[in-house]
């Protein structure tokens, strides 16, 4: 589904919340869905470099990520791609509500552990999640792996 003007990305963390993605693409963003990505978990597992955790997915079978399919003008790819240092992009199925479709999404090699949030960036991320309707169950999951 993906065409010549624009990408769809499947956010997970802080590019939830709308306004953030929006300040940092520059771009105002309109097009967007709840989307699960299977066989997939959510993991506070890469470091950020003021030792706090960042969020991240890692393949597993028996989970899944809730999070956003946001439909973004291709001439914001680049700057999406330097918001996320250490983070590779790769092309994802995504579950929404109107079928599945192809998304990019930011993935880490790194499996710290012991490594917890910032409670501000936690924050964004519950923020952007209840905005989205997130399920419940889940989001409370995100929250217990931060403690």
């Amino acid at each position: 589904m993906e065409n010549d003007n624009y990408f769809y990305y499947f956010a997970y963390a802080s590019n939830l919340k709308v306004s953030l993605l929006e300040q940092r693409t520059g771009g105002k963003i309109e097009n967007y869905t709840q989307g699960r990505l299977l066989d997939y978990g959510f993991r506070f597992n890469k470091l950020n470099a003021d030792g706090s955790a960042r969020a991240n997915i890692i393949e597993s079978e028996s989970e899944d990520v809730f999070g956003v399919v946001y439909q973004i003008d291709k001439k914001f790819e680049e700057i999406l791609l330097k918001t996320e240092p250490g983070y590779k992009l790769i092309s994802v199925p995504v579950e929404t509500a109107q079928g599945n479709v192809q998304a990019f999404t930011f993935i880490s090699d790194e499996d710290h552990e012991d490594i917890y949030p910032a409670k501000e960036y936690l924050s964004t991320i519950l923020e952007g999640a209840k905005y989205h309707s997130l399920p419940e169950e889940y989001t409370d999951f995100i929250v217990s792996m931060s403690k």
